[in-house]
């Protein structure tokens, strides 16, 4: 069974982010997964029960913050099927899943997704200008590929987790660059 962290954290592959780690369960976690050099779901919860979908990731990088707790950086590896899930005896969630494909990149586009592309891409680059919080995860943002920027766009924007799940269920970026787009021609109107 892998190990599954519930956070509100919405990551998807190719996506990072740094976590706090304190609770005795979740520290486990890391030692375990650090050992058995393997990944953990990223999950987000309704209630008490794990949503459907979330993320395996990997741990990218260690470090002991200035409070003394324990720093992870985490980059999201595979969008999986969260097919059933248990507690341990600690409280730890555990669960079967099964990966699901990673969305098509955009190797061949037309005048219009071009179009699209350039749009979302100078929008990612504006946000990450403006919160460097969020570009300093990546030492080279690929904003060439429509499909990493859609990615980045779904974790940042501020969905319910119903929306998001909706999103991560998708086969492509698709969806998620029609809604980007139009969000994006919202904002110039």
């Amino acid at each position: 069974m892998t190990k599954l962290f519930p956070l509100p954290l919405f990551l998807l592959p190719g996506g990072r982010a740094k976590l706090r780690i304190f609770e005795p369960r979740y520290l486990r976690l890391v030692r375990e997964c650090s050992a058995n050099q393997e990944g953990f779901v990223l999950a987000m919860m309704q209630g008490k029960r794990l949503y459907k979908y979330g993320t395996l990731v990997d741990i990218v990088d260690f470090e002991t913050l200035s409070d003394g707790l324990l720093g992870i950086t985490i980059a999201g590896r595979q969008r999986v099927e969260i097919l059933s899930t248990d507690q341990e005896a600690d409280k730890l969630w555990v669960g079967d899943i099964r990966a699901l494909n990673d969305w098509p990149h955009d190797e061949y586009l037309d005048d219009d997704q071009a179009d699209d592309k350039a749009h979302i891409a100078a929008g990612l680059k504006h946000v990450f200008a403006a919160h460097p919080e969020h570009a300093e995860q990546y030492e080279a943002a690929p904003f060439d590929d429509l499909t990493w920027s859609c990615q980045r766009w779904l974790e940042i924007l501020p969905l319910s987790n119903a929306q998001k799940q909706w999103f991560i269920a998708q086969e492509s970026a698709e969806e998620a660059k029609q809604f980007i787009s139009q969000l994006l021609e919202e904002e110039v109107e």
